[in-house]
Formats: structure tokens, C-alpha cells, sequence
């Protein structure tokens, strides 16, 4: 009985400081955008929103914020298509190649940022085409389809097949019967990929800053390097603003389309393929 107190002890401190380290950091982070200072120090001397009205003021940030949201919205689209076509792929049937697109939809967890974003600036300062919003585009949507691939590939595990084969038997098109019964089953895990996509490609920085041009920013490369020339605490402000902003909406994704529930299916049952009983 000691024992197993002694383990829950541990085990609530150790939760404890791993939420310290984690939290620790946003939180002073926090604490430095409400300074009354004009240096980056703690809100010793007054707490100010000073800073967060100076940085609604900054033409410069609300341009790359529209950039930001303008491109997370037009790759997150893009990716919630050809991610869930590869989704349904992959997971209903076999074919050559299908481990490749399994490998390339884990690319993002061993392939450094840096080395995608320089890859795709060569590729197309090679070729010679496409501005800086062609080049981001492209970046974000090979940034967050594997994302979508592997969300939708786990609202896919355990579904089965068969339910669509009834529907085309009873007269459904293809098209309808996968708009009508394989659609709304699957929708939470599509509504998942779509919220990581679209907090990928908002908060990315390492790939973005590679394929950027002067003419057309994004908001963290924006930040990225105002804060090389000019660090004040308005970097704090943009930064906590950014953070709440993500925030909110993963959880306004929880509350309307429970992603946790997809979450959590992962491992409860295997793909299915089509004739499987």
C-alpha cells in the first residue's frame, strides 16, 4: 500500500515538473508582453496592454497575419483533399508503392524542416517559376498532407467497407455513397487533420523562411525577424497573441467535432479492405 502511494506521489510529481518545464516558458513569456517597461523585463514596475496596442498599429504584422491565415486556409483545403483521397487509398486497398506513401506520410518526423524548405527552394529557383506565394503554397500543402493522411487514416481503422458496397447496391453512385456513408463516419478524423494542418502552416517558421520573398511574409517569419533587430517586448505580445490564437481554435475543434474521440481510435481496430467480414 506504501508502495503504490509512494508511485502515485512520484508520478503526480514528475507530471507536475514536466508541466512546469512545458508551461513555464509561455507563461513568462506572458508575463513580459504586460511590462510597463520599454525593454523585455517582468511587469516589476505596472502591468500595460502598451504593447499589444503598439502591435495592432504595426502595419507590417497585420499584412503578414492576413498572409498567414490567407495561406494556412488555402494548404489546409488542399491538403484535407489529396490527404484523405491518399487516407482512403492507403488504408482500403493494396498496391505497389502504398509503404512509400505510408513512409512519406511520417516524412515531417524525420525530415528537418530546414532540409524540406532549402529542397523546395531549389526546386524552384532551378525551374525558374512561381513567386513567394506560389513557393509557400506549395511548401505548406507538402508540410501538413501527411498530417491529413495520418488522421484520416485512423477515423479509417476498423471501418467497414461493406457499408458503401450496400449502397452502391442499392443503386448509390460511387460518388454518392461515399459523400453519404463513408463521409459523415470518418468526418471527425478529417476535421482533426484539418485543425493540425492548418495550426502547422499558421506557426511554421523553419520551412516558410527558406521560400519567402520580401514582397509577401508570414506572420512568424515576420516576427522571426523583427525580433533579430529589434527586440522589445511587443515580441512577447505578437508571440502570446499567435499562441492564444491556436489555442482557441484547437479548442473550438474539441468542442464542436470531439477530436479526442479520434485520437483515441487508433489502435482499437485494424483497416479494413474491401470483402473483409
Amino acid at each position: 500500500m506504501n508502495a503504490l502511494r509512494f508511485e502515485k506521489w512520484a508520478l503526480g510529481i514528475w507530471t507536475s515538473l514536466i508541466s512546469i518545464f512545458m508551461l513555464g516558458p509561455l507563461a513568462i513569456m506572458f508575463a513580459i508582453s504586460l511590462t510597463s517597461n520599454g525593454y523585455i523585463s517582468l511587469p516589476t514596475e505596472g502591468v500595460s496592454l502598451r504593447w499589444y496596442a503598439d502591435m495592432l498599429r504595426q502595419r507590417v504584422f497585420l499584412d503578414a497575419a492576413m498572409n498567414s491565415i490567407v495561406l494556412a486556409l488555402q494548404a489546409t483545403l488542399t491538403a484535407t483533399v489529396l490527404g484523405t483521397l491518399a487516407a482512403i487509398a492507403v488504408t482500403r486497398y493494396r498496391f505497389p508503392g502504398r509503404g512509400l506513401i505510408l513512409l512519406l506520410a511520417g516524412a515531417p518526423l524525420f525530415v528537418p524542416l530546414v532540409m524540406t524548405g532549402l529542397a523546395i527552394l531549389i526546386f524552384f529557383s532551378t525551374l525558374g517559376i512561381g513567386g513567394p506565394a506560389i513557393r509557400l503554397y506549395v511548401a505548406h500543402v507538402c508540410l501538413t498532407v501527411p498530417y491529413m493522411v495520418r488522421m484520416v487514416a485512423i477515423a479509417l481503422a476498423g471501418f467497414d467497407w461493406n457499408q458503401e458496397l450496400a449502397a452502391r447496391n442499392l443503386g448509390a453512385s460511387p460518388l454518392r455513397a461515399f459523400v453519404e456513408v463513408t463521409l459523415p463516419q470518418i468526418m471527425p478524423g478529417v476535421i482533426a487533420g484539418a485543425a493540425f494542418a492548418f495550426i502547422i502552416s499558421f506557426d511554421d517558421v523553419g520551412v516558410s523562411i527558406f521560400v519567402t520573398g520580401a514582397a509577401y511574409k508570414t506572420l512568424p517569419v515576420e516576427l522571426y525577424a523583427f525580433a533579430a533587430f529589434d527586440l522589445t517586448p511587443m515580441i512577447a505580445a505578437l508571440a502570446v497573441t499567435m499562441i492564444v490564437f491556436s489555442a482557441v481554435f484547437v479548442l473550438l475543434i474539441e468542442r464542436f467535432f470531439g477530436v479526442q474521440r479520434v485520437l483515441a481510435g487508433e489502435a482499437q481496430t485494424a483497416p479494413r479492405r474491401d470483402g473483409d467480414g
